[in-house]
């Protein structure tokens, strides 16, 4: 089975910057899930235009954008699918908005919380084990956004399991029983972050996160117990950092080195969508540290979904980040089931399997049966009729026997 990356396009409102600017608009949203470029002023439809799979205008908030684009990936997580949800697009344009929103607009990252908790209040029969890490890559160095004071900004590796999974050693990892305390150590990490002030943002995420949950499931019953199937997925929450213009964010010093180490990794990501979203047989997904933890997220096991956040007053930046969402659009994944299986599990299952097939061949030799009979009675006994030559008188006439009938 594959599935298609889905991509969303957010529009996000004019922000006091750029009200206070009188900027002309340039985008505005079409019928039918398009994004179209338009003459300033004049409002003519000019020839770039782009389609996706859902289109949000700014009269859109963030729970439209949660319950069509991130509530579909979160519900299949929670059926043992990995899944990925991650916001695209240039600084100050509403990626951490969308993600984390604020008090009064709860972003996709909360929502997904409180929506996890939800299902599992509606699903008495399965039991479920959560566990929560949270990281960031701050100039292409990993650290654990949930770490103590005494090892907090330790940088991690990205190391590879016999399997071939791809994990980050010694990331912390907290068990949680409830909404409110997922949602503490959600607000936790977010305050290790960092973030800085430049010319198009007062609080501009300097570093990519990830925050992630490990989803753990069986059914629940006391006489199962260990024989019973475990579903294991990932669900990975990315709030990216932002390209930036060093023109227009006015950085310098340590904030333009954030910002060329910022740029350098979407732009390996960006390259990575373009040889997927081109069948290329060789894809670098290790030359980076995003690329390399979101390998599964892109063309591998897991149902994905991006939310591209744009201005309709920048023309050029826009234009990219539509661009790199369009591509990303051709991607196809192959989610399958986690499941970990025992031993005793699997014969439990075979000897399931037999006996249906059993079952199932002895339904259709009473059927054959059935219909035998049925057939027989219908046409009533079968009668025989046995000629022969009259070969001395007349050898061209035939001359009757006997006749008969069987029961």
């Amino acid at each position: 089975m594959s599935d298609n990356i889905l991509v969303a396009v957010r529009v996000r409102p004019l922000i006091a910057r750029e009200e206070a600017d009188t900027p002309p608009i340039h985008w505005q949203v079409g019928s039918d899930n398009t994004i179209i470029q338009v003459e300033p002023g004049t409002g003519k439809i000019l020839p770039t235009s782009y389609k996706f799979d859902r289109v949000f205008g700014s009269e859109y908030s963030t729970c439209d954008v949660y319950a069509e684009v991130a509530e579909p990936i979160v519900e299949s997580a929670l059926a043992g699918f990995n899944g990925t949800v991650f916001a695209y697009g240039q600084t100050s344009s509403g990626k951490t908005y969308t993600m984390m929103g604020d008090k009064r607009n709860p972003g996709i990252i909360p929502l997904a919380i409180k929506n996890i908790f939800r299902s599992i209040e509606n699903t008495p029969n399965r039991e479920y084990l959560i566990r929560a890490s949270y990281m960031e890559i701050y100039n292409e160095n990993i650290s654990d956004l949930l770490a103590g004071r005494e090892t907090r900004g330790k940088s991690l590796s990205v190391r590879e399991d016999p399997t071939g999974a791809v994990y980050v050693a010694d990331l912390n990892e907290e068990c949680v029983n409830c909404e409110e305390k997922l949602l503490a150590l959600m607000r936790r990490g977010e305050k290790n972050r960092h973030t800085g002030v430049t010319n198009m943002n007062e609080r501009s995420s300097r570093s990519h996160t990830i925050f992630r949950l490990i989803l753990e499931s069986r059914e629940r019953g006391e006489e199962q117990g260990a024989e019973e199937a475990v579903t294991v997925s990932h669900l990975n929450l990315v709030d990216l950092a932002g390209s930036e213009n060093a023109s227009q964010s006015g950085a310098t010093g340590e904030r333009l080195k954030e910002g060329g180490f910022i740029n350098k990794s979407l732009f390996m990501l960006g390259r990575v969508i373009s040889q997927l979203s081109e069948g290329e047989p060789f894809v670098n997904y290790r030359d980076s540290k995003l690329t390399r933890i979101l390998q599964l997220s892109l063309g591998g096991n897991a149902k994905t979904a991006v939310v591209c956040t744009v201005t309709p007053a920048a023309v050029e930046q826009t234009n990219s980040s539509l661009r790199f969402a369009s591509r990303a659009k051709a991607i196809k994944n192959k989610p399958v089931v986690n499941e970990v299986v025992s031993d005793a599990c699997l014969l439990k299952r075979y000897a399931k399997e037999i006996m249906d097939l059993r079952r199932h061949l002895e339904q259709e030799r009473n059927t054959d049966k059935a219909q035998e009979v049925e057939q027989g009675s219908a046409a009533g006994p079968l009668t025989f009729i046995v000629w022969t030559r009259d070969s001395v008188a007349k050898p061209q006439a035939l001359r009757l026997i006997t006749t008969g009938a069987i029961d």
